[in-house]
């Protein structure tokens, strides 16, 4: 096939395909808030195990005993009464507890990390073949997330045992003197080549699982073979993997310099992705994007038009949402307040009471507009994995929500109640909301997963409810924007005049 094609297709999909195949994309942040419900859980299992001991509250005594003003001297050392207020923590039981919980986190990981990732280059093939995105991405999850569990692991052993063998024999040269030191530097160079070899031999694995459908053993003998079959595709490949690897670190690398490292987050997953997803799955396939797409393009909307309808359709799909699915939203808010007020309840209780210090109103400087944006992204990315990790039967969306409330109320339990509400009222009263409502559509996906999970649901109704709810975060974009305006621009002024600062 023309190298061209494959680099038509991965920029267009995007911008054909942002409500068919985004979600999916989207979806990669809700698999790290379903992966961390065990961590949750395992955290509250120690902290309640810790409370009803009373360990809890000498570790608070303790701790408060410390003199930390040894960690910024010249010569810092370890702060007397460091260590005996975590032995009170630190036991067998609580180790034992969080240690299982990091392992069930890491497994959750893999295997929602597997689904999602099938159902997203089902997708992408989709796209590329004329289908319907979103309905193939979500029988791919279903038909292939097994075998992308085994390609995970077969990376982690092989890239473990590299990783392993070359520590080995580095360590082991390094106590050979200087001959083993150098000896130590060319073995881990060789390790280095080894790896990458070995990641461009696994490269077209994924690609070949959902457009060959050969099994992993066929994927990964196809996936070998593809350097020698076509050493031209290859190399260009090898070339757009390079420069996708060196525009994304200048982007996040950039975003980052600006104080918009969210930012760069954001584009990574909705524009970098996508655009090689679509260049390399196109590769392999040998067809892309054709001119069908093309047809009539004189009389399609220009890219700002689409943008504005697109939002407008957004906020219609988010009001409908709120006024269509009340009793999701009133769950919601019960437990963000719920949760507002057991984190109060816990930190209230130690006397802690922290006053508002230094120049409030400059806090983000004269004009914070990296701020404003990183804030934006940061609470979309945050409602986005609210609302699709809600997916997996409903459980992180509620878990995301009472993290985020038991902190709002952990830090009004530390704060004196006057610069608190001047500190966060104001943009509060926007934010909040938004992230109830985020927390209500990862409750409504929940259902909708339970249902398909229970066979009362097909693959279709499990689509649509991914592009309703792509339409409705697209809706609570605007309002995050709206709060982090607030945030950025306004909260410090309006606190200072409270304050008087």
């Amino acid at each position: 096939m023309r190298i061209s094609t494959a680099l038509h297709t991965g920029f267009r999909l995007p911008d054909r395909y942002p409500v068919a195949v985004l979600p999916f994309y989207l979806l990669t942040a809700g698999a790290g808030v379903v992966a961390r419900v065990p961590l949750f859980v395992g955290v509250a299992v120690v902290l309640a195990v810790l409370s009803s001991s009373g360990r809890l509250d000498t570790f608070a005594e303790r701790i408060q005993q410390v003199d930390f003003s040894a960690l910024n001297a010249a010569e810092p050392t370890e702060p007397t009464g460091l260590a005996e207020a975590l032995a009170v923590v630190v036991t067998p039981l609580t180790v034992t507890v969080f240690a299982l919980a990091v392992l069930a986190s890491v497994a959750v990981s893999l295997l929602v990390t597997a689904a999602v990732r099938a159902g997203t280059l089902s997708a992408v093939l989709a796209a590329i073949d004329g289908g319907d995105p979103t309905l193939e991405g979500v029988r791919g999850a279903s038909r292939l997330w097994l075998s992308f569990v085994g390609f995970s692991l077969v990376r982690v052993v092989l890239f473990g045992g590299l990783l392993s063998v070359t520590v080995a024999l580095a360590a082991v040269l390094l106590t050979l003197g200087p001959a083993g030191a150098l000896a130590a530097a060319l073995v881990s160079l060789v390790g280095v080549a080894l790896a990458l070899v070995v990641g461009l031999l696994l490269a077209f694995t994924e690609q070949s699982l959902v457009v060959d459908d050969d099994g992993l053993a066929g994927a990964l003998g196809a996936s070998a073979r593809f350097p020698v079959r076509r050493p031209v595709d290859f190399l260009f490949y090898v070339l757009v993997a390079a420069a996708a690897l060196v525009g994304n670190s200048v982007v996040v690398g950039t975003a980052g310099f600006l104080g918009a490292t969210q930012a760069g987050a954001l584009l990574s997953i909705l524009l970098v992705s996508p655009i090689f997803d679509g260049f390399k799955t196109s590769l392999y396939a040998e067809r892309g994007i054709g001119e069908r797409d093309g047809a009539g393009s004189g009389d399609r909307p220009t890219r700002r038009r689409r943008v504005a309808a697109s939002t407008r359709d957004g906020v219609s799909a988010l009001g409908r949402f709120v006024v269509d699915h009340p009793g999701w939203n009133l769950v919601s808010t019960l437990v963000l307040a719920g949760s507002i007020l057991a984190g109060y309840a816990a930190t209230s209780g130690y006397g802690v009471r922290i006053g508002a210090s230094g120049d409030v109103a400059g806090v983000f400087g004269v004009f914070p507009v990296g701020t404003f944006v990183n804030i934006a992204a940061n609470n979309w990315l945050v409602a986005a994995g609210s609302a699709y990790g809600g997916l997996a039967l409903g459980v992180p969306a509620a878990v995301s929500l009472a993290f985020n409330g038991v902190l709002i109320g952990a830090l009004a339990g530390i704060f004196e109640l006057v610069p608190f509400l001047a500190l966060v009222a104001p943009h509060g009263v926007v934010e909040l909301p938004g992230l109830v409502v985020a927390g209500a559509l990862g409750l409504h996906l929940g259902v909708v997963g339970w249902r398909a999970y229970r066979g009362r649901d097909g693959a279709a109704t499990v689509a649509e409810a991914l592009r309703y709810a792509f339409r409705v975060l697209v809706g609570l974009a605007v309002v995050f924007v709206v709060a982090s305006f607030v945030e950025a621009f306004l909260t410090p002024r309006i606190a200072a005049f409270v304050l008087g600062g």
